[in-house]
This record gives structure tokens, C-alpha cells and sequence, in this order.
């Protein structure tokens, strides 16, 4: 099974699940948004961080490790954020806490992340 696609599917039928106090979808479909964002890699970043690329405004930096481990296709459900879809997860290896909405792999230690609740 391929756990990318996978988990990115899951997390899209769950957000488009969401229902609002009438009872209705609370997301619109049809209302797609894509944003592109540009990261460029340094390693003098801490892992898991991200910083203002001083060379190009509105991009960022961040270690190549961090961008290797970020999901590529998020989904942003409210104006609250992506708090819809948090999934925390407790690394097995280097013990850091992880939102999984947003990490393919620990950013930490570069561990697997185990889909069956185990590191």
C-alpha cells in the first residue's frame, strides 16, 4: 500500500465528511484553492522549522531533511487551520511530538512513521 496516497485520501474523505450544525456539508468541493509555496533548503535550519528566505520575500527556508519529511499536499479545512485534520503521533524513536497532517517521516530523527500506532 502506498501510505502517501493513502493517508492523503484519508484525510481528504474526513475533512469532506465534516458536517456544520445543520446537518449540511461544512466544506465546499467545488471551491478548490491551490497555493504553492516555496521552500529552499539549508541546513543551518533546526528540523521541523521553517524561516523566512531573506533572498526571496514571501518564500522560506528550512532543512533539506524537514522538506524531505514534509507532506506535499496539504489540506487546509477552516479558518481556524488545519486543526480539522490534526493526528498527533508520539515518535517511537526520538520521543518528539508530530502532527501527521503534515510529516511523511519524523523531521526529528527521520524515522518511519508506523500507520498501525508503533514506531
Amino acid at each position: 500500500m502506498d501510505y502517501k496516497k493513502a493517508d492523503t485520501e484519508d484525510f481528504y474523505k474526513k475533512l469532506m465528511s465534516a458536517k456544520n450544525a445543520a446537518n449540511k456539508p461544512h466544506y465546499n468541493k467545488a471551491s478548490d484553492l491551490t497555493v504553492q509555496v516555496n521552500i529552499r533548503p539549508d541546513k543551518s535550519i533546526s528540523p521541523a522549522m521553517f524561516k523566512p528566505d531573506p533572498l526571496f520575500p514571501g518564500h522560506y527556508k528550512a532543512h533539506p531533511v524537514t522538506i524531505a519529511a514534509m507532506r506535499k499536499d496539504l489540506f487546509m479545512g477552516s479558518s481556524d487551520g488545519f486543526i480539522d485534520l490534526e493526528q498527533s503521533y508520539i515518535c517511537g524513536s526520538c520521543k518528539h511530538e508530530l502532527d501527521l497532517q503534515f510529516w511523511l517521516f519524523c523531521p526529528f530523527c527521520e524515522e518511519k512513521i508506523s500507520h498501525d500506532g508503533e514506531a
